[in-house]
């Protein structure tokens, strides 16, 4: 049975685009999906749509979780969504369903972390490391291992829900704990260390647009311009942020002030060129190895196929 709040949302979509034809795309509360977010609450469209082209209008929506996109998207009640790479990999090889990426939105340029407090020793017998049960999560695990030289027989696994983060290190539970913010400022106050990040895997956690490929090649042209046009007006808007804006952003991120400015400062927007650059020449490797760590770790059985949408037909 539909949870109340999943079939609001189906029955919203459906009617907005029955009645507005309008290209439907969502994505979770992430910063990194912020700016499409903050275009939508500037222009205040009172019949919840956002007009790109002439006649031609998406309906953006701020949902509570990536369960809930992934699962419109999967109904193909969505056009498009905002995700992971890693995320985008695991829909794509398990449904099947044809998508393309339509842009390369931000990148993780220290947001991600292995932290540690004082005293560390990494030559213990035996590492615990603590973690998020999610692909991102197990793989920047298995990136920090690799950069890190950690025999894997030597480390402890623990999973963690993220708001453990902070007692599990300080509290002793765990040696190190990959994270991300507002768990890393946190533990930083506490004077945990950063031990990895992911400035040292540029390009390799990703935020994508993906797209269903038949609403690719129906509305191309009002993808490319919501990406040339509102994506880049609401990634300018970071940079002068009025009163409201970042109130809105607060209170969508839940991130307090601090927590938001150290949110910003580990992470990155493509501008058009590294998106066009990311999109031609990284993202065949990044989706190899994204594939592979799945495919490993038994989390897909079989590769997926995600090109990009300029190279769908």
């Amino acid at each position: 049975m539909l949870k109340p709040l999943l079939l609001a949302v189906l029955l919203t979509l459906g009617a907005c685009s029955k009645q507005h034809e309008a290209l439907n795309l969502a994505g979770n509360t992430w910063l990194g999906y912020q700016p499409l977010y903050l275009v939508q609450a500037r222009n205040a469209c009172p019949d919840c749509t956002l007009e790109v082209l002439p006649g031609q209008s998406v309906k953006i929506t701020m949902m509570p979780s990536t369960t809930m996109v992934l699962r419109l998207f999967g109904a193909k009640k969505l056009d498009a969504a905002m995700l992971t790479l890693d995320e985008a990999v695991s829909f794509q090889s398990n449904t099947g369903i044809a998508i393309c990426v339509a842009a390369a939105l931000s990148f993780s340029n220290g947001a991600d972390a292995a932290l540690v407090m004082p005293g560390f020793d990494p030559d213990k017998q035996q590492l615990k490391v603590g973690y998020e049960e999610t692909a991102l999560g197990g793989y920047m695990l298995h990136r920090a291992v690799e950069k890190l030289n950690w025999p894997r027989e030597k480390l402890a696994m623990q999973l963690l829900v993220p708001k453990n983060h902070v007692e599990a290190l300080t509290q002793g539970q765990v040696d190190v704990v990959i994270t991300y913010e507002p768990y890393s400022s946190q533990l930083k106050k506490q004077g945990a260390q950063v031990l990895f990040d992911s400035k040292a895997l540029t390009g390799e956690i990703v935020d994508i647009l993906v797209v269903q490929q038949v609403s690719w090649a129906q509305h191309r042209e009002l993808l490319k311009s919501l990406i040339a046009k509102q994506w880049r007006e609401g990634v300018a808007a970071f940079d002068n942020l009025s009163t409201a804006e970042l109130a809105f952003l607060q209170e969508s991120t839940e991130l307090n002030a601090d927590e938001l400015a150290s949110a910003l400062s580990g992470m990155q927007f493509f501008d058009a060129a590294q998106n066009q650059a990311f999109l031609i020449e990284k993202l065949p490797t990044v989706i190899a190895q994204m594939n592979t760590y799945l495919l490993n770790s038994k989390q897909i059985s079989q590769p997926a196929e995600l090109p990009a949408c300029n190279q769908v037909r």
